[in-house]
């Protein structure tokens, strides 16, 4: 028999107030994971991600499914809405927002990978919590 695992996320509508933090829920931690790695993710209207972060080693897949918002590329802007796919490789800074007006919680799954078990790549990631968001007015 094949080795599975099932983990239930609850319906969209409850990822802002579900997970490790408002927003955020690492499916990796419900179900056990060896070389990629899964967050549910969910941001209200008119807020954002409290920090840029990029990875050294770590490939993420954006895939969003409701709301409307932009992703923060280095120094470019991509509007994103349910449908949007958008991979982002090392070295990428990256920050999302739900804009303003969206209709509802901008909502995301990303999916990381790279190379090697996530074991052993660890946490490889850096923030940079001072540079302001590129939308900033």
């Amino acid at each position: 028999m094949t080795s599975y695992d099932v983990a239930q996320l609850g319906g969209l509508d409850t990822w802002l107030q579900a997970g490790d933090r408002p927003g955020k829920q690492f499916v990796d931690k419900l179900i056990p994971t060896q070389y990629i790695g899964v967050s549910a993710n969910a941001t209200a209207p008119g807020d954002q991600s409290p920090f840029w972060h990029s990875h050294d080693r770590i490939e993420e897949v954006y895939v969003f499914l409701g709301g409307v918002g932009q992703m923060g590329l280095d120094d470019e802007v991509v509007d994103v809405q349910p449908g949007t796919v958008v991979r982002v490789g090392q070295g990428v800074m990256r920050i999302l927002r739900a804009l303003p007006d969206s209709p509802e919680d901008l909502r995301w799954m990303c999916i990381r990978a790279g190379g090697d078990t996530l074991e052993n790549v660890g946490h490889d990631g850096a923030l940079d919590r001072e540079r302001p968001a590129p939308w900033a007015e």
